[in-house]
Order: structure tokens, then C-alpha cells, then sequence
């Protein structure tokens, strides 16, 4: 079956990385021991291959930084810090993902455990009795001792250009090759965002995923991407309500998400799936 393409559905990494950056930990020498007195240097990129020109931003900060103060330093560690994690190179590099794509096809663990036996952390979002809420995850490297700083920046860019290649070619074959699946994720999606007489912020974020990816493929009508983000990024802001502990606290969870479901059945009662 040839791919049928909307009128935007191009596949786009900026659709699948939201950015990201990279952050650099020093010690003061006479410092070292102190949690709290911890140099922090930040850069942010929007998608892999701008972060060899983040690294640089980076290194230059760092020298700055150098002339006014002595790190502390281990001539078989490297950098020293009261924190492992930020001893040897004392960089991590992290990116946010939205993997609907490979959640679909069904590839998204077998992904997730190369990524992890890499030494690097693949972190979703459980909120609310759901479990990898809208398929969102933050990665970063766990592994800052044993390799050159310049080493580790080009592995994290490879392995963040591959995860995103591997997800743009399961949003392909989603189109190609298993169109009932994707038309059934989206539906279902819908009919429930049309509907529901009782919406959880959370719930509505983890919905709100299939309907992120058809819309950036080209495919929804009524809503864009950058609206669903949004909405999405609104759920995850919102206060989490404690476990109800009597009939009143119930009934104010209730009330949340009854006036919470009422006001996306309006929103998305003219939303149209197009493929």
C-alpha cells in the first residue's frame, strides 16, 4: 500500500524532539564537598544536530568561568563533585520525545532497553494509574566518567538522531502498512475527547498523544499541533489533587474533571480526523 499523505504530513524531527539541553557541574577546589555551592553551566538546543554548536557555547562558558575559579579535579576521575553523578566530565545532555509512533507499532520497548543499555536514562511520566502518560520521555546520559567530554557529546547526538529516525519510520509505516491501527488509536481518541463525561488532567494528556501525532502528520482538521502541545502541557502543569480520603474529596475530583470534560467535548466536538 503506497503512503496516503495529507496536506501537511511531512515527518519532521521537530515533531518527534521538543529540545533539549545540555548542562555542565563544577566544584570549586576548596569547595568540593559542598552540595550547595555547585557551578551549573546550560545551553539549549532544539534538535540534535545543533548540539555540537551547543557544546561550544558551552566550552566557551566554561572558560570564562575558569579564569575566576580553581575546579575541583582528580588526575584519574577527572572533575570532582559531591554528587557521583556529576564527577569525571560532570555533562549530561538531555532531550524530551514524544514516541507515539513506536508505541503503536508496538517497538517502543525493545527501543527503550537499547537506550538503556547505553547507559543512558529513558524516563516516562506515571500519573494517575497511567503508565508512560502520552509517551513523552527525557532522556539523558547517565555516564560522565570514562570517556572525553567531546566523546560523549557525539554519542548522545548519535543515539538522539537515531531514536528520532527510528520513530519517523514507524510514523511511515503506521501510514503504510498498519493504517487500521493508527485510524483505531485516533478514533478511539476522539470519540472519547468528544464524549467523556468525566475527564482526568492526566487522562486528557495521555489522550491528547495520538491526537499530537495525527495533527503534526497533516491529518486532523479543526486543531493544530502546536494547540494540542499546549493543551498537553497545560494537564501536566496542573496540581495533582490527593487520593480522596472522604465523599467530599471525591465528589471535588468529580467536579474537576466533570468541568474539565465538558469544556473538551465542546473543544474537539468539530475536530475531524482526515486520513
Amino acid at each position: 500500500m503506497s503512503a496516503r499523505r495529507g496536506p501537511n504530513s511531512q515527518f519532521q524531527a521537530v515533531h518527534v524532539v521538543t529540545g533539549g539541553s545540555m548542562c555542565l557541574y563544577r566544584n570549586d577546589q576548596d569547595r568540593r564537598f559542598d552540595a550547595d555551592d555547585q557551578h551549573v553551566i546550560t545551553e539549549l538546543w532544539e534538535l540534535p544536530s545543533d548540539i555540537p554548536d551547543a557544546y561550544t557555547r558551552l566550552e566557551a562558558a566554561e572558560r570564562r568561568l575558569a579564569a575566576e575559579h580553581v575546579f575541583a579535579w582528580h588526575p584519574e576521575f577527572g572533575y570532582l563533585s559531591p554528587f557521583p553523578d556529576h564527577c569525571g566530565t560532570g555533562l549530561h545532555v538531555w532531550a524530551e520525545f514524544h514516541l507515539e509512533g513506536l508505541n503503536l507499532i508496538g517497538d517502543l520497548q525493545p527501543v527503550r532497553a537499547g537506550i538503556e543499555a547505553m547507559r543512558m536514562t529513558f524516563h516516562g511520566v506515571d500519573a494517575d494509574g497511567i503508565h508512560n502518560a502520552g509517551h513523552i520521555f527525557r532522556i539523558w546520559n547517565n555516564a560522565t566518567l570514562g570517556m572525553p567530554e567531546r566523546k560523549l557529546v557525539r554519542r548522545v547526538m548519535r543515539t538522539f538522531e537515531d531514536l528520532v529516525t527510528q520513530e519517523l519510520y514507524a510514523r511511515q509505516m503506521l501510514i503504510e502498512d498498519t493504517p487500521r491501527i493508527f485510524e483505531d488509536s485516533i478514533m478511539r481518541a476522539l470519540a472519547i475527547l468528544r464524549s467523556a463525561r468525566l475527564l482526568s488532567p492526566w487522562e486528557l494528556f495521555d489522550l491528547l498523544s495520538p491526537i499530537r501525532l495525527a495533527a503534526n502528520m497533516g491529518y486532523i482538521a479543526g486543531i493544530t499541533g502546536s494547540e494540542v502541545i499546549s493543551l498537553m502541557a497545560a494537564q501536566a502543569k496542573k496540581p495533582d489533587l490527593p487520593p480522596p480520603q472522604s465523599i467530599a474529596d471525591e465528589r471535588r475530583r468529580d467536579n474537576r474533571d466533570a468541568a474539565l470534560a465538558d469544556r473538551i467535548n465542546k473543544r474537539f466536538a468539530r475536530v475531524e480526523f482526515t486520513f
